[in-house]
């Protein structure tokens, strides 16, 4: 794992209880991969499953744990100050499909590619795995404050 459940905090601006990654799995080129274990307690858990609102902010918050990650490294690359995670926000999700639930106490891991970057705006594709099938699958667009 690159960044474990204890680490999260230090790459994503997101706070308690609005946070929906436990950590990195994967980062290499335009691709991460994020996982997180959906607890009882989760604000986005109704009826025992974690709903679309979730899976919608997992998806955006593995791509600000990718833009966080990568700050660091290049930070520590160039010998600069760990800067504070950027602060993004959704301007858009488009396509955006919910095939199932899953479950509370299930392990959602979440894949994002980065298809375009202009300036501070980003578009991803995002999925949501569960149990080796497509949850959700969506694309969004992720503007950066600079």
């Amino acid at each position: 794992m690159l960044v474990s459940k204890e680490e999260v905090q230090q790459y994503i601006p997101q706070r308690h209880p609005i946070v929906m990654v436990d950590g990195l799995l994967e980062h290499e080129g335009d691709v991460s991969v994020s996982a997180l274990t959906i607890a009882p307690d989760n604000i986005f858990v109704s009826d025992g499953h974690f709903q679309m609102p979730g899976m919608v902010e997992n998806i955006a918050q593995t791509a600000a744990l990718r833009m966080g990650y990568s700050h660091k490294l290049e930070a520590k690359q160039s010998g600069a100050a760990p800067a504070k995670p950027p602060v993004g926000f959704i301007g858009e999700v488009k396509n955006l499909k919910i095939h199932l639930l899953p479950p509370v106490g299930a392990t959602i891991h979440t894949r994002i590619e980065v298809l375009h970057t202009i300036f501070t705006a980003s578009v991803i594709r995002g999925e949501v795995l569960y149990d080796g099938q497509v949850a959700a699958e969506c694309e969004m667009k992720i503007f950066t404050q600079p």
